[in-house]
């Protein structure tokens, strides 16, 4: 059989078709005609069975006293002898002599009441010594040669059951001819069925014969033997393809074998570079851990030195927060300072103010003493007109003027002193002028400076919030920087991966061999 060709094996197939057709559609006349056997078998067994239901039904009526045992049986043969089937089934009973009591075939009513014991069929059987012995046995079918109406002799089927209680047989049965008839009709059928379905089939097979030879290129054999070099992993040999032939098997593996040639050459050249450069990937990325680590170590050393910074920021923030609340102390200070030499200011300028009032007063004084001089003298002109009546007036001139006099050098004196006193306090007042001046001017500086301190004191506290986030902004990236070492290194270990699993392809495409 592995020495055959697709095409002969195809034919030894269409063969064994022919002859399954053939067994089949002899295996089904015969099951037909085995059928029909069975089925006339049980039509007559089934008229059988009724008659004797039937006898029976009067044997009991008689044992009951309905009726005498002869009007029992004469009814129930008078009733049976008119029971029919089919086109001739008839029934005929007998007793044991056998002596037929009834025949329901009008042709043979002649036999009724004689002895048919020595009757026998063409072969010489006694078929009615069949008959009750098959029915004391309780019943059976007995086959015969029967004789047609015709004329004919026929094979024959007969059912026989007994009566027992009246001694009585009852029996039918069916000539086989048709049967016959019927399987040799059957069988004829059969094999111009199979001859039909086994044209059909040959010509079918023919076309997927030679379908498939197209399909294949070639002999399936050749095909599983180029098959086999390939998967060998040998590329190098020729596939013998038909000339012009673009779509068979064959065809489709001589392509398949130059595109898996190119391939594996591809992926040779593939493996080479991707090795290369997984070891590339590889140096670079231990490199870049190693980098990457070295950085983190500063991150951490930076992110130390920044919280330290920020523990510093904080605590100049404070610093600035206390200075500026000393520095608006101070001003409040300053400005009570400046309050109070602005009061003084005032002060001195009303001093000033009453002295001139008191330099006006004292000059309307010495305009008074002047005046009580100039009096005095008249009044001791006047006395000294007046001679002897005019001497106590004198005296009291005199007095008047010496009083006037020295109301004039006291007036001097006070005039005096307060021109002195009017010019230091006009130079107290001056001092303290420049001193409410510098004062202002302290409490201008002090608020700048309150103003600069509580700039510096926000500054601080948003250098301070700046630095914690670039304290949190730099633990992150530690904590990334960590994170990405760790990526570096799972790469790393990846590129190596990529490398052994480069280095495993090579192997595997190398038990190819191409041309």
């Amino acid at each position: 059989m592995d020495r055959l060709g697709i095409s002969a094996k195809l034919w030894l197939a269409v063969s064994v078709m022919w002859v399954g057709l053939i067994v089949l559609g002899t295996w089904s006349a015969l099951e037909s005609r085995s059928t029909m056997l069975i089925e006339r078998s049980a039509g007559v067994r089934n008229v059988v069975q009724s008659a004797v239901s039937i006898t029976e039904d009067y044997v009991k009526r008689a044992e009951r006293g309905e009726m005498s045992t002869a009007d029992a049986q004469r009814e129930a043969l008078a009733q049976l002898s008119t029971m029919r089937y089919g086109n001739d089934g008839y029934l005929a009973i007998f007793d044991a002599q056998p002596v037929i009591l009834m025949i329901g075939n009008a042709s043979l009513k002649k036999l009724v009441g004689q002895n048919v014991g020595a009757r026998t069929d063409p072969t010489g059987k006694h078929f009615y010594a069949n008959f009750i012995e098959t029915g004391d046995g309780g019943g059976g079918y007995v086959k015969y040669i029967g004789t047609l109406p015709s004329g004919e002799s026929a094979e024959k089927a007969s059912y026989v059951a007994p009566v027992k209680q009246w001694g009585w047989y009852v029996s039918s049965g069916v000539f086989l001819n048709d049967v016959q008839h019927q399987f040799y009709t059957n069988l004829a059928k059969y094999f111009a069925m199979v001859i039909g379905v086994g044209a059909v089939v040959s010509v079918v097979m023919l076309v997927i014969i030679r379908t498939v030879s197209r399909s294949l290129g070639g002999e399936p054999a050749y095909a599983a033997e180029v098959v086999a070099r390939i998967a060998q992993g040998d590329l190098t040999t020729p596939i013998k393809v038909r000339p012009a032939d673009m779509t068979s098997l064959l065809f489709a593996m001589s392509t398949m074998q130059k595109n898996l040639g190119r391939i594996v050459g591809n992926v040779r050249d593939g493996t080479d570079a991707m090795r290369t450069a997984s070891r590339e990937i590889a140096t670079g990325n231990t490199d870049l851990s190693q980098r990457t680590e070295e950085q983190a170590a500063s991150l951490e050393q930076t992110a130390a030195s920044i919280e330290q910074l920020t523990e510093t920021v904080k605590q100049t923030a404070e610093n600035a927060r206390a200075a500026d609340e000393m520095t608006k102390n101070a001003a409040s200070i300053a400005q009570q300072g400046k309050s109070m030499v602005d009061e003084v200011v005032t002060t001195m300028d009303a001093i000033i103010t009453e002295s001139q009032k008191m330099y006006e007063i004292i000059g309307v004084i010495e305009g008074i003493a002047f005046q009580t001089n100039i009096l005095a003298l008249n009044a001791a002109v006047e006395a000294a007109r007046a001679g002897g009546q005019g001497r106590g007036f004198a005296v009291v001139a005199s007095e008047v003027r010496l009083l006037a006099q020295r109301s004039a050098v006291a007036a001097n004196e006070i005039k005096g002193l307060i021109e002195t006193s009017n010019e230091k306090v006009s130079a107290g007042s001056q001092v303290v002028g420049r001193a409410g001046n510098a004062m202002r001017d302290v409490s201008q500086a002090v608020n700048q400076v309150t103003h600069v301190m509580s700039e510096i004191s926000a500054a601080s506290y948003q250098q301070s919030t700046g630095i914690e986030q670039v304290n949190r902004a730099v633990m992150h990236i530690d904590e990334m920087t960590q994170q990405n070492a760790a990526l570096v290194e799972q790469a790393a270990a990846a590129a190596n991966s990529l490398e052994d699993q480069a280095q495993a392809l090579q192997l595997a495409v190398e038990v190819f061999r191409l041309a």
